[in-house]
């Protein structure tokens, strides 16, 4: 049975692309066959991983035709991509104006849902149609979110809307989790973000992805943090949270 998972987060700069390649990664690492999809107009997801962005999604989104054309290889094995850039936020608009369905991603990537374990939705940090519709094509939903102070209007934002797709839309998924991100135990703005985040969310939330000049590097050079060095603790602390999810799925 295939999992979809969405990565999302009303505010940018949480690290929310980060997390969905390097856990899409870290799925395919196990042998999973993996579909990571942007739905992010600035199309950072194939910027990542070192592919060219193009208007892959907003051709899944539009056109009528075989879903499956819009599929590019990532270089890695088991590890497949839909990308995007920024033609995907005119596909927004033209969702939005023409009153499709709530179910429009969900009729666009089930032709492809054969053929891979796992779905990963990379989202754009705002809300306007495409985020909540990912959202409710999601059988399960992961919100990074930088521990600081004004990433909490973001959360708030997104768990809002998790509670509206439940009681308006009927919404069936779940959340996997809370991921505090950019945590730095010296900082005492970061310790007393995580601490709120621990009474707020309890058992959903994660353990903290740590700041790391290792994942900005991987960014710039098209690799993953596991590509780059396995064996350093950002690529832990994401390999654990590869575990979580393929206990829970």
């Amino acid at each position: 049975m295939t999992r979809i998972m969405a990565v999302t987060n009303q505010k940018g700069g949480v690290g929310k692309t980060t997390t969905a390649i390097t856990i899409a990664h870290g799925l395919s690492q196990h042998g999973k066959n993996v579909l990571l999809v942007d739905f992010d107009p600035q199309g950072q997801c194939a910027t990542a991983l070192g592919v060219n962005p193009e208007p892959c999604v907003f051709n899944l989104l539009i056109t009528n035709q075989s879903p499956s054309q819009w599929v590019r290889e990532s270089g890695r094995p088991n590890l497949r991509l839909i990308p995007s850039d920024r033609t995907t936020a005119t596909a927004q608009a033209v969702i939005n104006a023409e009153g499709r369905s709530f179910s429009a991603i969900l009729e666009s990537v089930k032709p492809l849902l054969q053929e891979y374990d796992f779905l990963i939705f990379d989202t754009a940090p705002s809300a306007g149609g495409l985020q909540e519709r990912a959202i409710w094509a999601s059988d399960l939903v992961l919100i990074p979110t930088a521990t600081e102070f004004l990433s909490s209007n973001g959360l708030t934002q997104v768990m809002s809307t998790l509670t509206q797709l439940r009681e308006t839309r009927n919404w069936k998924g779940k959340l996997l989790g809370v991921l505090p991100t950019f945590h730095d135990e010296q900082t005492r703005e970061s310790r007393a973000s995580l601490e709120e985040l621990q009474k707020t969310f309890g058992k959903a939330l994660l353990a903290p992805i740590h700041r790391a000049t290792v994942l900005r590097e991987c960014a710039a050079e098209g690799v993953t943090v596991f590509e780059k060095d396995a064996n350093c603790r950002a690529s832990k602390e994401y390999k654990k949270i590869v575990r979580i999810l393929l206990k829970r799925a």
